[in-house]
């Protein structure tokens, strides 16, 4: 676990304070094309994006097929030069905060993080909504990737699944 995390799911973050704009974000959008599907988008370097076609899990024994998107993100974006982080979207499934880690839950800045993303394995603390704990984003082949839940005091196992809105 993250060291020195004290308050955890409130109206502050659970990091040590920050100003809004130094917090690294993430959003989850929900598209309903020919299949439902999710778009797990990071701000690192920019931004990094994976097609999920299921709702992502807090159970750790359920991983999810992700694969890197960069088309299904450049529509997303606007010519406007807002960011996906910024605008509400409609079908916005979750949104937040998070943490870059190590294997030992110490925080990683954003160009260790790129690193470890481009050596196949990202370990975050995520600070959502609906989401929240440490996943992983592990690399199996060229664009594709599994996003799981790590085993921690947050995880639910065998739990109702969040509902889909339709």
């Amino acid at each position: 676990m993250i060291k020195g995390l004290k308050k955890l799911h409130g109206s502050e973050p659970a990091c040590r304070k920050r100003s809004d704009s130094d917090h690294l974000k993430f959003v989850i959008h929900q598209k309903d094309d020919e299949r439902l599907k999710f778009d797990f988008t990071l701000e690192l370097n920019g931004t990094k994006s994976w097609a999920v076609p299921e709702v992502p899990s807090m159970d750790p024994t359920e991983q999810r097929y992700a694969q890197e998107d960069e088309v299904e993100l450049e529509k997303i974006l606007d010519e406007s030069s807002e960011t996906v982080f910024e605008k509400e979207i409609e079908q916005t499934w979750d949104k937040g905060n998070y943490i870059p880690i190590d294997d030992k839950g110490e925080m990683l800045s954003e160009y260790e993080a790129l690193k470890c993303l481009q050596e196949g394995v990202l370990r975050f603390f995520l600070q959502g909504k609906k989401l929240i704990g440490e996943f992983v984003l592990m690399r199996k082949g060229i664009n594709d990737w599994l996003l799981m839940k790590r085993h921690d005091e947050f995880a639910l196992y065998n739990y109702y699944r969040y509902e889909v809105v339709e």
